[in-house]
């Protein structure tokens, strides 16, 4: 079985559309798929539609303000007097129309996304083969809910927001999934930082590079984590008694990760030129990283 981990990343989930066009294009027949923020709604075309239908939809987007909605004075009037539910800078309810016309009602594969409960900490996981459709993409829209940045998801008294506040690469979860693949697709949309000379003017502009740094620490982790236990897992005879133990519910994992070379676009930058520049870099990294498989 074959599962693909899609990461965070905002307006650089091009990059993604352009991987999985190219493991199309081979012939790659996914069974599993989990992504996290801008991953989830890679998810969830995989889920109820196609790459095609995610790519069209991002392309019709012809500026920021039809995936993000500002509501700066709901927001300030929430945040001065405590009343209303405007807890972020902007609205999302525009993607999650696009969602709303995936065509089919059944899942093709298994889908997982990940959000986080913000009173409990914890980060939830949820299935499209135990939620319906609709409560499906209501977990989407809430993976996708950057902290302060965009409104939470409210159900009842709780607020769900970004999984990429605890887990931006679902690697982990992947692997541990019950559907045990063989083989996981690695997409990450950010490549693995440097140092820049660039000046951050605002609040936006600093939130946005914090967010890259993190997500670039865990995006490596993650990955060196699981090629670790491959390795391992190769020399499992001549190990301690302790990583023996370690080992034992382990199994090797064909790895094929897919990280852009270059800086695409800002994670707000939803402009066409920007999806396509993604879709663009994607396909160059994939068919690179696919020009032998499945060797």
């Amino acid at each position: 079985m074959i599962g693909v981990c899609i990461s965070g990343g905002g307006a650089k989930i091009g990059f993604a559309v352009g991987v999985l066009e190219a493991m199309e294009e081979k012939g790659i027949k996914l069974d599993l798929a989990y992504g996290i923020s801008s991953g989830s709604i890679c998810t969830a075309a995989l889920c109820y539609g196609d790459v095609d239908f995610l790519k069209r939809q991002l392309l019709s987007i012809k500026k920021r303000e039809e995936v993000l909605k500002k509501q700066w004075i709901k927001a300030i009037w929430t945040l001065l007097t405590g009343m209303g539910k405007a807890d972020g800078w902007y609205e999302m309810d525009t993607m999650r129309q696009k969602l709303a016309l995936l065509p089919l009602e059944k899942p093709k594969i298994k889908g997982v996304i990940g959000f986080v409960r913000l009173q409990k900490g914890n980060i939830e996981y949820v299935s499209s083969h135990d939620k319906s459709k609709e409560e499906f993409l209501d977990a989407v829209q809430a993976s996708c809910s950057i902290p302060a940045f965009m409104q939470s998801q409210r159900v009842g008294h709780e607020n769900l927001v970004d999984g990429g506040v605890r887990d931006v690469l679902p690697l982990k979860a992947t692997i541990k999934d019950s559907y045990q693949v063989a083989e996981i697709h690695v997409i990450c949309l950010s490549p693995l930082m440097s140092s820049t000379d660039k000046i951050f003017k605002n609040i936006v502009q600093v939130a946005e590079r914090s967010v890259d740094l993190l997500v670039n620490e865990i995006l490596q982790n993650d990955y060196d984590y699981a090629e670790l236990v491959n390795k391992l897992l190769i020399h499992k005879e001549s190990l301690s008694i302790d990583l023996k133990t370690w080992l034992a519910n382990k199994r090797p994992l064909k790895l094929y990760r897919y990280l852009p070379t270059m800086a695409i676009c800002d994670t707000t930058d939803f402009r066409k030129e920007s999806i396509l520049k993604g879709i663009e870099h994607g396909r160059e990294i994939a068919k690179k990283v696919l020009s032998n498989y499945p060797s």
